[in-house]
């Protein structure tokens, strides 16, 4: 393991990332760099903080992280000291551990990282380690759990990195239980059905702790209550509950009416845009109307205040730039189905994605409904080839180009919105952080810093 010394935090950063990053390398992931037993050996040398705060935990495919942000604002304005761990990250690391919204305190991480060095030289000859160190989002998990400790949170929501069954966070003992949407992904590690995938997100169901589930496909549906049934978790999807949901998406935000079963309709107003994250929102007051005595105005309020970075965020409103992360077929269909709904007509796209995703079939639905494509490199965290998707996209529009370089493709892309109507970025979260670090760059705070 490597030893250096910690005083900066940027030799925090340094520390973490000379580890194994399956996230930045999935070909990595094998059966024995997916397990949990090196977490539960970390956290029982680090006296177990993953123990010492209540715990709602996030999995699924689509709109976890939101989930996950909306819930927290909402416990935060209850009254709790809420932390609140998410990824990826769009532009850092500490993006993932926050505490009552704010971002972590780097001395105490400086102070964490220094007691986990000397946590992993006593553990270089555990059993757990046998074949060899944890990966990066274990120490990320491991430093965000003790983090939440010792800032003495009431609740942590924790959202899944990947799956959840061997997730590095399915170590918690959570009061309850959620998951959104589940579809195809990661299926090189997760399976190859969905079938299959849902059984690793429901792998998160604990015995005899509630459940709460966003619609799903009859498939995935039908696993999760299998599983729920095993372990004798109460069940409860949101279609089942909300007998009204009705949302409305303005720049300003989105509108959401809802009504529970047996309940008066309610109205609230997101700080965050689409349809979808109405559902998100939804989901979220379900299950905590249904688990903890929440007033309506911490609803209301944390509605309101929630945001996340690089989620159909507006960059800038003339000329009007909206960026999105949105990197699989069906994020992309609802992405384009929001944006829409805001500019019906015209506009102009940037994208750029890694390697291994499913190019072809967002380049269907994206390619025909702009009448420029600029396609570009999404960062250099993970690989990409800039060359195919300009081919994938340039056959079912032959108004696209490629601008390998991120910051000129941006500048073009701004140019060209000027008189060709709203630019919609999207394809990745890596291109999302890149695209926010130079819109910083242009005078163009980020949504989520004003």
């Amino acid at each position: 393991m490597l030893r250096m010394e910690i005083r900066r935090i940027e030799d925090v950063f340094s520390y973490l990332e000379s580890f194994a990053n399956l996230e930045q390398s999935p070909a990595l992931f094998n059966q024995r760099s997916y397990r949990l037993d090196r977490m539960k050996a970390m956290l029982q040398a680090f006296g177990n903080p993953h123990l010492a705060y209540r715990v709602i935990h996030v999995a699924g495919t689509k709109g976890k992280g939101s989930t996950a942000t909306l819930a927290a604002a909402v416990l935060e304005a209850a009254g709790e000291r809420t932390g609140l761990y998410t990824s990826p990250h769009v532009e850092s690391y500490w993006e993932r551990i926050s505490v009552r919204g704010l971002s972590p305190d780097d001395e105490l991480l400086i102070t964490l990282t220094r007691r986990l060095q000397r946590l992993l030289r006593t553990l270089e000859n555990d059993p757990a380690f046998t074949d060899g160190p944890p990966n990066t989002f274990e120490l990320l998990t491991l430093l965000g759990f003790a983090y939440f400790r010792e800032k003495r949170c009431d609740t942590a929501v924790i959202e899944t990195g990947l799956g959840g069954r061997l997730d590095a966070t399915n170590v918690v003992c959570p009061e309850l239980s959620v998951i959104t949407p589940v579809e195809l992904e990661h299926t090189e590690i997760l399976g190859e059905t969905l079938e299959e995938i849902a059984a690793e997100k429901g792998g998160i169901i604990k015995p005899s702790v509630p459940v709460f589930s966003a619609a799903q496909d009859g498939r995935a549906a039908a696993v999760l209550r299998r599983m729920a049934a095993e372990r004798q978790s109460p069940l409860t999807f949101l279609p089942e509950e909300c007998t009204r949901l009705h949302s409305r998406c303005t720049l300003a935000g989105t509108e959401l009416r809802l009504r529970l079963r047996g309940e008066a309709e309610k109205r609230f107003h997101l700080g965050l845009l689409g349809g979808f994250q109405a559902e998100n929102a939804a989901l979220v007051y379900l299950a905590l109307k249904r688990s903890r005595n929440i007033p309506e105005a911490a609803f209301d309020a944390g509605f309101r205040a929630a945001r996340l970075p690089g989620r159909m965020e507006i960059l800038s409103e003339a000329p009007a730039i909206m960026l999105d992360g949105a990197h699989t077929p069906q994020s992309v269909r609802r992405l384009l189905e929001a944006f829409r709904a805001l500019f019906p007509r015209g506009g102009l796209l940037l994208f750029g994605a890694v390697s291994g995703k499913k190019i072809r079939e967002m380049a269907a639905l994206l390619a025909p409904a702009f009448s420029l494509v600029i396609i570009t490199t999404p960062g250099s965290f993970k690989a990409s080839d800039p060359e195919t998707l300009y081919s994938l996209f340039k056959a079912h529009n032959p108004a696209t180009v490629l601008i390998r370089d991120t910051g000129a493709a941006y500048r073009r892309a701004v140019a060209e919105a000027e008189t060709r109507g709203p630019l919609l970025i999207t394809g990745s979260f890596y291109l999302a952080g890149k695209i926010r670090a130079l819109a910083r760059a242009n005078g163009q705070p980020a949504a989520a810093e004003v």
